[in-house]
């Protein structure tokens, strides 16, 4: 009975963990099973082999099962209204369906940087810049090194490979792979660059207007926010500090550590879209400015 008791609390620490969190739990399972495979008698490590491949695969899984019932939800209320599409869109992680969203809006974005398109007017209000003192311009030049770097490397460093160990026609694949790598990695960077712009919030009578670039868009209104501190702990720790649960947060930053949190009134109705997915019932954001006194001032001020 504890083992069946222990399933509902389980449940709820898989809705609660990020899919960063699975990537972290299947990469430290394909660590112990690689470890399982050098220490296992040679007989037995064949046998091994499949689950090498499948167990990594168990978090993702077990994360996507734990919010079937939010699925459920979602499938009989777009039944309800005979919205096929939705009704098939329903059945798949949000999660999922944000990425296709964002890596549609990199696309877009890496064409207005290809044909110089302008970028949509700042709303009018106090801008609150991330760029000047953050460290997105030289994480981006490195990127774009680095990805530059990798083609000659990778076609100087292949060929040298030989035969017996290595098929020629899977050198072939590999060269396709990495180069299909290398154009996407570049359409990402370049148009998360254009969408990103001057890379600024904004501070309107309304609200604060944040705004990463494709990332991260949503204004939060000025009577729903509770405080603004400055904060100098990594926000996981910042949140085990303070008791607020870190799926009730959001971190609104191109690259920096945050230096700021917002911290928002118990039900408030804020709805921000991160990495194209709408997040509602926030606690905390957590986000990076240049000058995050003048923000903790600006906002004292309204």
């Amino acid at each position: 009975m504890s083992a069946f008791a222990a399933i509902p609390a389980f449940t709820q620490h898989l809705r609660q963990s990020s899919w960063r969190d699975m990537a972290g739990y299947a990469w430290l399972t394909l660590l112990g099973m690689i470890a399982l495979k050098l220490i296992l008698p040679a007989e037995l490590r064949q046998g091994l082999r499949p689950l090498i491949v499948a167990a990594p695969v168990l978090p993702f899984i077990a994360k996507d099962l734990s919010h079937w019932p939010d699925a459920l939800a979602r499938l009989r209320a777009a039944c309800a209204a005979r919205d096929w599409g939705l009704a098939v869109r329903a059945c798949w992680p949000p999660e999922l369906l944000g990425l296709l969203r964002l890596d549609a809006a990199m696309r877009s974005g890496f064409m207005g940087w290809l044909r110089r398109r302008p970028q949509p007017a700042l709303p009018a209000g106090e801008a609150f810049t991330y760029l000047e003192r953050g460290s997105y311009r030289t994480g981006l030049a490195i990127v774009l090194m680095a990805t530059l770097f990798e083609l000659p490397l990778d076609a100087a460093l292949l060929p040298l490979l030989p035969p017996s160990l290595v098929d020629p026609q899977a050198v072939r694949l590999l060269h396709a792979l990495l180069l299909l790598g290398v154009l996407s990695t570049l359409v990402w960077v370049l148009g998360d660059r254009w969408h990103i712009g001057r890379g600024c919030h904004v501070l309107t009578d309304a609200g604060l207007a944040l705004r990463i670039g494709a990332r991260t868009a949503g204004t939060i209104p000025l009577d729903a926010i509770a405080d603004c501190r400055r904060v100098d702990l990594a926000p996981a720790d910042w949140c085990r500090r303070h008791g607020v649960a870190r799926h009730k947060t959001v971190v609104v930053s191109p690259l920096d550590k945050p230096n700021a949190v917002l911290m928002l009134k118990l039900n408030s109705s804020v709805r921000l879209t991160h990495m194209g997915v709408e997040r509602s019932g926030l606690e905390c954001v957590f986000l990076y400015v240049d000058r995050p006194d003048r923000l903790i001032h600006a906002l004292d001020s309204k």
